[in-house]
Parts: C-alpha cells; structure tokens; sequence
C-alpha cells in the first residue's frame, strides 16, 4: 500500500484555515462534517450555500444586496448564463487595503544583484494615492482599460492597485514577451494608458525595450497616455500629485478586474475577462483555505508579470500576508541570488514551476525550512515530490492546477490530509469535478478528461470582443453539453488524490490505448545523464502513429548508453507501449515563458507545418531552438 510522504500534526490541522472555516460553516448552517469529503461533498451540492459562507466568513465589504447567489439568466443551463451576486457591488483594491497596519511590510522585493527594497502598507497607501490621482487627470474611469509591460516589482503591484481602484481593467505583459505577441494582446482591448520600462535584466544581460515602445505606438492607436516607469514621466507623478485619502470604487460582482489571454503559441492569444467578485471570493478560497496562508506570513511565487500566477500571488495580501518578489531569473548565479532572498525575507509559502523544482535535486539548501511549498505549471514529478521533502521534512508540499482560465487551482491541497508522492491532494471545495473517459461515463482510478459539472465564479466572464461567446463555448462547451471540458486528464483516486497526466490536446495514442505525457517525463527524467525531455506522437495518412522522445543530455553523456537505460525504465515502471519508437538527442526543448513544454508545436513541425504557422516565436523562451527540430524533420521526411 502507498504510504505518504508527509502527515499534518494535529496543531497544523486545528490552526488550518480551512479547520476554522468549516467551524464556521457547521455553525452557520447546522452541518457536522465528519471528514474533508464529506465538507467537498456539500459544497457543491449546496454551492450557493458554500459560495456564501466564503463572503460571509471572509467579512466581504459590499454596497447593495444580493436576493440569490446564483441566477440563471436563461434555462438551458449554459454555464456562460450562470450570475453570481447580482444586486451588489465591491472592489479588490479595498480588500487589500482593508485593516491594515500602516508600519507593516506589505512587500519584501529583490532582484538578481540583490537589490532589496521593500515598503510599508503605509508608503504603499501613499504611491497608490498618487498614481490614482494622475490616472483620474487623465479622465481613466470604470471599464477603461489600462495596460502595463512591466517588471515583477513593488512599482507593479501599485499600479495595478490604483487602476483596480477607479474600477478601470487591467492588463499586463513581462518585458521578455515579443513586440508582436503584445501587440497582438493589447490591441484587442484598446486600452487608454500604457506603463512600460524601457529596460529589464534577465540572468545577468540587459535588455532594452524602447523598440518595442516605437512598435506599440505605431500599432495601437487607442493609447492616449504612456507613461515610462521610472523615467521623468514616472517621477512627475509623485511631484505634481502629494498623497491623499485613497478612494475605492466599488463595482458590480461581475465587473471585470484584468484580462488574461491564452498561450498564443499556434494562434492569436484569447483576451480572457475575469470578474471582480468571482476572483475576490476564489482567491480567498484557494490562497487562505487551501493553502492556508495566513496573517503575517511571507508569501513569494516565483512568476513574471505575464503568467497568472503573478494575480494569484498578489491575492495573498488579502490574507495579511506580506507579498515578496524575486526579479529576475531564477537560476542566476547558480540559484544562489534567489535562495539568499527567500531566507532573508523569511518566506513561509514559496511556489514555483514543477519544471523548476525537477532541475534543484542536486541543489543543498541549508537552514530553511518553510511552512509550505507550491507547484503549479506541470505535474510535479514522484521523484521531485520526494527529493522536496528530503531537503524539508516538515513542509507541506501542495502541487496546484487550475490556469489562466480560472485565475486560479481547482485542485489544491488541504491541510486535513496526508501528502502521497507525484500526487494532488483534493478536488478544491465548491469545485465539481470528475474525471471521465470516451464513453462519457464518470470514472475513478483510471484517467479520463477533466470535467467541471457546475460553474464557478472565477470562470471567465467572456473572451474580449468574442461575439456571442462564440470562442468561449468551443474552448469549454463543445466536447459535453452543459459541462466545462478542461483539456486534462486526470485520475482522480478512490481516497481523493489526484494523477495528473498532461493535456489531452498532447495525449500519446499506442495502439488505442491513451498515455499521459507526464507518466513518460516522470520516467525519463529520473534516468541519469538525461537533463531534460520532450515526448510527442504523429500519425501518418494510414492512421499509424509513431512516439517520438527528444532528450537533452547532460554535459558527457552518450546516448548509446542512455537510450537503452530509458527503453529498460519505461518498460519495467509502465509498459512496452511506453516505449518511444524513436529518439533524438537535442540541444534545448522548447518553452514558453511561463514554463510550459510546446509539445502541441512541436507535433506540428513534425506533421509538416512550416515554423511559423506551428508557434508564435514571440511567447517563447528560447525560439532558436525550434531551427533543431525542423532539420530533424526535413532529414527524416
């Protein structure tokens, strides 16, 4: 029998969030829930009631009044017609500033050469001020949309804020994005105001975006304001407009608070609108109940402003959590600048990218220890769970995934149950989720494609400009009527673990039989020599299908003597039909900048798309890579 890896204490239970929660809620609606499925279980077959008891539990400031949590605007029980709150209205930005004390550190910051700053909520309150005053100068009000290309910094954080409290939407990409993936972006939303820094620093080089700012202008017509950050456009701000009183406007529950956009690797990035509301109450859930971070706290998530992570790692500020941001690569100066940062600010939650945490087993991290560790972007591998909790035996790893659809995870972790490697620990609460295979049936211990029965807040309020929620519906609704197909298979296991097996858009098809991509990385990765691994399946006009495995090797390593080490692990931990038919050393794998394999492009290529028509260059990590793999193509075909 599967043993875990990590067993919460009884103090760490009844400290829980989540165990003060479900007091509350036994109080408040006369329940007595014996278990964590059980508390799951009610909460999404009474979720109007659960959804409330987050609003009320979390003491949500709002003006009005709801009559229903939940209203249908029509019968057919789209999930695109489901309105939560109506009648009442609110603002993030409030929340975030709610009942916090002026001296406080509200963010810790450093950046690869270990320039630390960090500003107190009172100093906070004073930059937001300014910067809302000045936007009101330019006549910003509620729905405008403003857009920043901008660092992960303090700078960031107040601009969002004060955009947020005018009840403007916000937008935001990392500098390292390419000029036409902005553009392709922004111009979709036609914002007013634009922040840029005309400069970033990435693993030691410098890199100038006053290109960029020269495009944009000569692409965007509806930009009216730009505003270069740090510059004498930037210091005037804070000369011509003294602090005052800061003001929030409150907007109706489903008021859009920031566009997220797909990928846009194979296609132009969807304009994902997400809700006022819908993110206030989810990422209270998700932040202070399944992650259990709590008043006092640091929290850090390594991101860039382009990722939604960087949203979700802002909301821990509602929770009285201090924000830290590390700006910069991760692995600079052989990680060393990142860990110095995250012992110095004494970070308690740290996340990351699986990717990155499968590359740090060799890594010695002395003298930290944090409460809890996250993961999210790809399954976190057995091996990598296992080496976490070898270099942290009290930490509470929780690996995540949900995405920039949501804004957020809806499978989490709880603080109620144990940790079993390579493994999700719940369905989050309020979140109906099943797993179910081709023939429609629900099913468990075995994979199947991640379905969401019943609507959520966070889910978005529509794609920008997506008439008649044309492209909304076939990204979620075209699969299963009246259910949301999230792209994912899953396995979700008789005690509530769940196995993830990567995306069914790159699922490996062997002689009818389905195999998660994850199941091969998690193999191919833990055999010596190999640093890295990228796995895809083609199919030919007579319907055969061939696995091909491209493997980046470490310095000194000889296929000769790795290839047959993986055919020999893949057969004795999986199957014979885990087997790659072919393999191809290769230099890089390719990667977006938010971390994820382009295993779909890659497919691509090797089905006879050109370059250019497979992935957008400009939302990649390393684009020079992808010249490799089209020669390896043309020299095969």
């Amino acid at each position: 029998m599967k043993q875990p890896i990590w067993t919460p204490s009884e103090q760490y239970i009844k400290t829980s969030v989540i165990y003060s929660f479900q007091q509350f809620v036994e109080q408040h609606y006369n329940r007595c829930f014996l278990d964590y499925t059980s508390f799951h279980q009610w909460s999404i077959e009474k979720q109007e009631n659960f959804w409330e008891a987050i609003l009320l539990y979390f003491k949500i400031n709002y003006a009005g009044e709801y009559g229903k949590v939940l209203k249908w605007q029509n019968t057919n029980g789209d999930f695109i017609d489901a309105r939560w709150f109506e009648g009442i209205s609110l603002s993030y930005a409030e929340h975030i500033f709610r009942e916090k004390k002026g001296a406080d550190r509200a963010i810790k910051y450093t950046d690869e050469t270990g320039n630390y700053r960090d500003i107190t909520w009172d100093e906070l309150r004073e930059k937001v001020s300014c910067l809302q005053q000045f936007l009101k100068e330019k006549n910003i009000q509620k729905g405008d949309r403003v857009v920043g290309i901008l660092n992960n910094t303090i700078e960031t954080v107040a601009i969002f804020l004060a955009v947020n409290s005018l009840g403007a939407i916000w937008s935001c990409c990392s500098p390292d994005f390419g000029d036409k993936s902005i553009v392709e972006r922004f111009a979709q939303i036609e914002p007013k105001v634009l922040f840029i820094e005309l400069g970033y620093q990435y693993n030691g080089k410098t890199f100038s975006k006053r290109e960029t700012l020269t495009y944009i202008q000569n692409h965007i017509s509806s930009i009216e304001t730009i505003v270069t950050v740090y510059e004498d456009s930037w210091q005037a701000i804070f000369t011509n407009y003294p602090p005052q009183e800061l003001h929030f406007l409150r907007v109706p529950f489903s008021h859009p608070i920031w566009i997220l956009y797909s990928s846009g690797t194979t296609g132009k990035p969807k304009a994902i609108t997400h809700g006022t509301g819908g993110n206030l109450l989810e990422h209270y859930k998700a932040l202070a109940i399944h992650q259990n971070v709590q008043r006092g706290e640091n929290f850090l998530w390594y991101s860039t402003t382009g990722w939604m992570m960087w949203n979700y790692a802002l909301s821990s500020l509602l929770c009285e959590a201090t924000l830290c941001l590390f700006n910069g690569a991760i692995h600079y100066n052989d990680h060393q600048a990142f860990w110095q940062f995250v012992k110095q600010a004494n970070v308690r939650h740290l996340g990351g990218g699986a990717a990155y945490f499968s590359t740090i087993h060799d890594l010695k991290i002395e003298n930290y220890e944090p409460k809890v560790i996250g993961s999210t972007g790809s399954p976190l591998p057995v091996a990598t769970f296992e080496n976490l909790q070898e270099k942290f035996p009290d930490t509470h790893i929780i690996s995540l995934s949900g995405g920039t659809d949501v804004c957020s995870a809806f499978l989490s972790g709880c603080a109620y149950l144990p940790v079993y490697a390579g493994e999700i620990q719940c369905l989050t609460l309020g979140a109906d989720i099943v797993a179910v295979n081709d023939h429609g049936e629900e099913v468990s211990n075995e994979v199947g494609e991640l379905v969401i029965k019943k609507p959520m807040p966070s889910m978005p309020l529509y794609f920008w400009n997506d008439k008649d929620y044309k492209k909304y519906r076939e990204s979620y609704f075209s699969e299963r009527k009246g259910v949301w197909s999230h792209g994912d298979w899953i396995s979700i296991m008789d005690h509530g673990g769940i196995v993830m097996y990567g995306r069914s858009d790159a699922t490996l098809n062997r002689g009818g039989i389905r195999i998660g991509t994850a199941e091969i990385y998690n193999v191919v990765n833990e055999v010596d020599g190999v640093r890295d691994s990228l796995v895809i399946s083609t199919d030919n006009e007579k319907g055969q299908s061939k696995m091909l495995l491209f493997i980046q090797l470490g310095l000194g390593k000889e296929s000769e003597i790795i290839v047959p080490l993986i055919k020999s692990e893949l057969r004795k931990q999986y199957s014979a039909r885990h087997v790659p038919d072919l393999f191809y050393v290769v230099n890089d794998i390719p990667y977006t900048l938010s971390g994820k394999k382009l295993e779909i492009p890659i497919k691509k290529i090797f089905s006879g798309y050109p370059i250019e028509k497979a992935v957008s260059k400009d939302v990649m990590r390393n684009p020079e890579c992808l010249k490799e793999y089209m020669l390896i193509y043309l020299h095969t075909n």
